[in-house]
């Protein structure tokens, strides 16, 4: 009865511990699940900046969900990215509700630019459906580059530094890289979408 109970008891200490691995490690290096009603957004697609009270300027869009596991694995890279680039193109932090603008703040700073992207009308109508993704619209208000970070959960390998390669390449004049499905293949956890979905939007 007593050897039971203990190989209950591990396994069921196992058992947690596997539950935990899962939910906080394993599912995210797992592509995310695509929405029923996803519409996919090719790139050159214009994007509605007068809608969304964009500026007509070439763009940086960081789509973040403090909620997300997923977002502290890149969150230095991201700041970096910023700081690098913040002064050629317009950067902005896009997060679900406004109740997660502080909480983007204290992980990027109070400086910058943040919207808020009520039900994805901003993530659908550049294609997004999951967090963290990067977002670049050149000074035509075109679709340039929409994926991934980093094929590197903490963006170690430089060499598949896509969202910076994406800039680069839009800053030089040069078409759209293009890269392989490890750049545009949606990691991470997934995002509400809605095409017809109000869209608001903060600098607080």
């Amino acid at each position: 009865m007593r050897i039971g109970l203990v190989i209950l008891f591990l396994a069921s200490i196992a058992g947690a511990i596997v539950f935990i691995f899962w939910n906080e490690e394993m599912k995210y290096a797992l592509p995310t699940p695509v929405p029923h009603d996803y519409k996919s957004v090719a790139v050159g697609t214009p994007i509605d900046r007068p809608r969304f009270e964009l500026p007509n300027t070439s763009m940086y869009l960081h789509f973040y969900n403090p909620d997300c596991p997923c977002s502290r694995f890149n969150a230095q890279h991201i700041r970096q990215l910023i700081r690098s680039h913040g002064d050629s193109v317009a950067a902005y932090v896009v997060v679900p509700t406004a109740d997660d603008i502080e909480a983007a703040k204290k992980e990027f700073g109070e400086a910058l630019a943040f919207r808020v992207d009520i039900n994805g009308a901003l993530s659908g109508a550049c294609g997004v459906y999951s967090t963290p993704q990067a977002v670049v619209i050149d000074s035509d208000g075109k679709l340039y580059y929409r994926g991934n970070y980093n094929r590197a959960r903490y963006c170690t390998a430089s060499a598949t530094n896509y969202a910076e390669l994406a800039l680069l390449s839009m800053m030089n004049g040069a078409s759209p890289p293009v890269f392989d499905l490890l750049a545009t293949q949606s990691y991470g956890c997934s995002l509400p979408q809605s095409a017809n979905s109000v869209f608001t939007f903060t600098n607080q």
